[in-house]
Order: structure tokens, then sequence, then C-alpha cells
């Protein structure tokens, strides 16, 4: 059984150049949920697939931060949500 996972990728990039790269990538694996965030449902293969692809980015200008999320309890959405692929999600509007 393939273990999967859901991470958050969040990012912070000055150049657009780069940005525009990070983004192409990050969009093969997950959706954005902020301008600078996507949500991605991996294998762990995939996880070190995505992280690769983005380190042979080779970036200058800022950095991509990876984030494991862990379901200690139930989610719950205020306000109305993007539709996803999965309701373990947790939107919150203003």
């Amino acid at each position: 059984m393939v273990k999967t996972g859901n991470y958050i990728f969040a990012y912070d990039i000055s150049l657009t150049r780069e940005r525009n790269k990070v983004d192409k990538v990050l969009k093969e694996y997950g959706f954005r949920v902020q301008k600078s965030v996507f949500e991605c449902m991996l294998s762990e293969a995939d996880r070190d697939k995505l992280i690769q692809k983005l380190h042979e980015l080779d970036l200058k200008s800022g950095f991509v931060k990876v984030y494991k999320q862990e379901y200690s309890f139930k989610a719950r959405t205020v306000g109305p949500a993007p539709e996803t692929q999965d309701n373990g999600f947790a939107y919150f509007a203003a």
C-alpha cells in the first residue's frame, strides 16, 4: 500500500521568473490555495520527486518551504471554500 500525505508548499520568491518556474512545477502536483501557497496530496515518492524538481530550479531570490499536514482533529470549513477533491481541508474567509 502506497502511503500518501497532504503537504503545504509555501514560497517567498522575489524574482518573477523564478516565481513562475516554481508555480509551474507546483501546479503539476497540487492546487493553489493562496497566491504563494499550494496544497498537494502526494505519495512519499512523488513528494521526493517534487522536492527534487524544486531543488533543480536553483532558486536565488527566495525559498520554498514544505509542511506535512497532520490531522489530529476533524477539519472544519468557515465561509465559502473552493471546491477540492478532498474535504479534509480547512478554509477561512473574511
